[in-house]
């Protein structure tokens, strides 16, 4: 199971899609919400739509998170994507980063 992942506009637009590296789910390899809150929300059975400041939060702990990243086998490319769709994010007002959950 892959997250599916669109940058989204205030009106529904697609911005941007991507499909995430399948090993990418942090709650279901076991996140720890509290030094990462933000991956810690995404919901792997519904879809997760966060705003331009969690995008911002969720930026940092894809950075800070390289470890936990590297032990879930997450490509380091694909993780480099998924923060630069949060920088798409947040370039422009009115739009958020939906993570579609299985």
């Amino acid at each position: 199971m892959a997250f599916g992942v669109r940058v989204v506009e205030e009106n529904g637009t697609v911005v941007e899609k991507i499909v995430a590296d399948h090993n990418f789910n942090p709650v279901l390899r076991g996140v720890d919400g509290g030094k990462y809150p933000t991956m810690a929300s995404l919901d792997p059975y519904r879809d997760t739509y966060l705003n331009h400041l969690q995008c911002k939060s969720l930026a940092g702990e894809l950075r800070d998170g390289a470890q936990f990243l590297d032990e879930m086998e997450v490509r380091q490319d694909a993780t480099l994507e998924l923060i630069r769709l949060c920088e798409v994010v947040q370039a422009k007002p009115h739009r958020r980063l939906l993570f579609i959950g299985d």
